[in-house]
């Protein structure tokens, strides 16, 4: 296994066609893991792809097929919040800046296809991650976001290379 490694946002979005399958395949069986439909993956991309860093977005790849990810990207959240979301005229601009000096960034989005969960995948992935983050200085502070309250074995992962959880995501199901 390898990670791929994206410089450019047109390197990542070649890797789009791959992203559909391993997003559902890694997400399988998980409570409120959906599967997303073509037209949600490339709603996704664009938006992603608008914003994203691509030395944060981590691939693990068995030869040539796309295996696991993790995700992450600068956390814009605070320029939102100031210009209130408005894109135009100008907030364009200010978020496009805000890119360039955010020291937090959101690690949003992990996963592994089943079958290659427990062979070191995901150590590969959070030491690439690491890697990515070394080698940017001004990425102070990291949130991880939207790990279930029932993926114990994700939580014990994160706990052993030192994260902090002061929050969870649950989701509640009820039959009518």
């Amino acid at each position: 296994m390898h990670i791929a490694r994206f410089r450019t946002r047109s390197e990542l979005r070649r890797m789009l066609g791959h992203l559909k399958a391993l997003y559902n395949g890694a997400l399988e069986g998980t409570s409120g893991g959906t599967p997303i439909t073509d037209e949600e993956i490339k709603s996704m991309a664009d938006q992603m792809l608008w914003f994203a860093d691509p030395k944060l977005i981590k691939i693990v790849m068995k030869d040539d097929k796309p295996v696991g990810f993790l995700l992450a990207y600068p956390d814009i959240s605070a320029v939102l919040q100031k210009t209130k979301g408005r894109l135009f005229p100008f907030g364009w601009i200010t978020i496009l800046r805000e890119l360039r000096s955010t020291d937090w960034i959101n690690i949003n989005g992990a996963g592994m296809i089943e079958e290659y969960r427990g062979l070191g995948g995901t150590a590969i992935l959070y030491s690439e991650m690491f890697k990515s983050v070394i080698e940017n200085p001004h990425y102070r502070h990291a949130e991880i976001v939207q790990i279930g309250l029932e993926n114990e074995k994700m939580q014990r992962e994160m706990e052993n290379f030192g994260v902090d959880f002061y929050k969870m995501h649950c989701v509640y199901q009820k039959d009518l």
